[in-house]
Formats: C-alpha cells, sequence, structure tokens
C-alpha cells in the first residue's frame, strides 16, 4: 500500500477522478474523520458514520444530497455557506452543477472534506 505522502501527490487530479480519494474511505480513521469535516462544515451535528468500505461514498452523499436539496428549497443562505465552508469556488460548483446538478455538488463536497482530511494528516506526519 503507498504511503500517505504518496497517495497525497496529485490530489487535485484524483478529486476530478475520484477513484484514488474514495478508496481512502476504506479507512476507519480516515473515514470517521471525514464524518467529523463534513458534521462541521455542514452543520450537521446528527450525521451517522458510515460502515467501512465501498458504500461509504455514496451513503455519505446521499446524507449530503438531502441536506442540499433541503437548502436549495427553501434556505439559500444555508446552502451559500455550506460552499463557502467546505470551500468550492464558484468555477467548481458550477462546472459539477452543470453537469450532474445537486448530486454532483453533494460527492464534491464529501470529496472535498475528504481531501481536507488527508491533507491535514499529511501534513501532521511530514515535519
Amino acid at each position: 500500500m503507498a504511503t500517505l505522502a504518496e497517495r497525497s501527490i496529485g490530489m487535485d487530479q484524483a478529486l476530478s477522478t475520484t477513484d484514488g480519494l474514495r478508496k481512502w474511505l476504506d479507512e476507519a480513521e480516515i473515514l470517521r474523520a471525514t464524518v467529523a469535516q463534513l458534521r462541521k462544515d455542514l452543520e450537521l451535528p446528527h450525521l451517522l458514520e458510515p460502515g467501512v468500505g465501498e458504500s461509504a461514498f455514496e451513503t455519505l452523499r446521499a446524507v449530503v444530497l438531502a441536506a442540499l436539496e433541503q437548502w436549495a428549497s427553501g434556505n439559500s443562505a444555508a446552502l451559500s455557506r455550506a460552499i463557502n465552508r467546505v470551500d468550492l469556488n464558484e468555477r467548481q460548483v458550477d462546472g459539477i452543477t452543470a453537469r450532474e446538478g445537486l448530486f454532483g455538488l453533494a460527492g464534491l463536497m464529501v470529496l472535498r472534506c475528504l481531501q481536507k482530511v488527508l491533507l491535514r494528516k499529511h501534513f501532521s506526519t511530514s515535519g
């Protein structure tokens, strides 16, 4: 298995392909930290941690999608705040929503929170 440093190289490219990042959710520690990051950034304190494995990403995306749909239908300020807190730029949001709608945006948010966790872990161990 590749080290964290080896796997984090080219992380921006991995965001567009997603396979490299999604595999990290197979590690309990990373999954737990990603769920914590989603809870914080999206202000979803009751977000449950899914089981480790291939379905973890889609489970998290479904929960985030439900929140996005709720905000889009009645609380655009919460939606904007969530986008800002996850740290997505306008180009990313416009691109993914044009192609995949809120479903794609939910996936991108999960991946961005995962990326934050991996970057934090990488820099805490490389010193």
